[in-house]
């Protein structure tokens, strides 16, 4: 595990969330994390995770260097769930893909953002240059976060994925370089949000 981790951090309702890295006793925790999401929310994820199976297969084949998943905390629940994508090689080695779901209740708490900045700096620790985000064109809630965090739109790849029911939508998918995001650290921009590692 990460050595930063776990690590407390303080979100917009004055509350402490716990980040650390998804591990394998985490499984049942991140399930039911899951099925507590609006019904509208799970529609549109990549995987289908009201099946127990699909959050089993994440915890077997856990591997931190192809995919680092980072979960958010209160108490004994699950908050939220982020991951960074990798590519172990080929053209795009330089380039990570990035996901972000947070729980109903924990919205507009500015969660996202800290778990989003967790993830860029992890990234640049391996090395990587850019970071893919994609959506389907309905999720324009999401796809105003990732601007916010410096995101900008460069494609559109029409009927191009079904959603959980298999409706067809555009896939958008936004760019982020983190070189931008390198020297924003160097002006304290970004980490403005309170937190420490926790001891023990």
């Amino acid at each position: 595990m990460a050595r930063e981790y776990p690590k407390e951090v303080k979100v917009r309702d004055g509350g402490t969330i716990v980040l650390k890295p998804f591990e394998k006793k985490d499984k049942d925790a991140l399930f039911l994390f899951f099925q507590k999401l609006p019904e509208g929310d799970r529609l549109f994820l990549k995987d289908n995770v009201t099946d127990p199976a699909v959050v089993e297969r994440w915890a077997v084949e856990l591997n931190y260097d192809k995919v680092f998943p980072l979960l958010a905390w209160r108490g004994s629940e699950v908050a939220a769930d982020a991951t960074l994508h990798k590519n172990l090689g080929g053209w795009m080695k330089h380039v990570g893909t990035i996901r972000i779901v947070v729980g109903g209740e924990y919205q507009r708490l500015g969660l996202g953002s800290i778990l989003a900045n967790e993830l860029f700096l992890h990234a640049l620790k391996c090395g990587l240059e850019k970071i893919v985000a994609e959506m389907m064109e309905t999720q324009q809630g999401a796809k105003k976060v990732f601007e916010k965090l410096g995101f900008r739109q460069e494609a559109v790849f029409h009927g191009h994925v079904r959603d959980q029911i298999g409706v067809r939508h555009d896939l958008l998918v936004l760019t982020k370089d983190l070189e931008d995001f390198w020297a924003n650290i160097q002006t304290h921009e970004y980490f403005s949000y309170p937190s420490r590692p926790m001891e023990g």
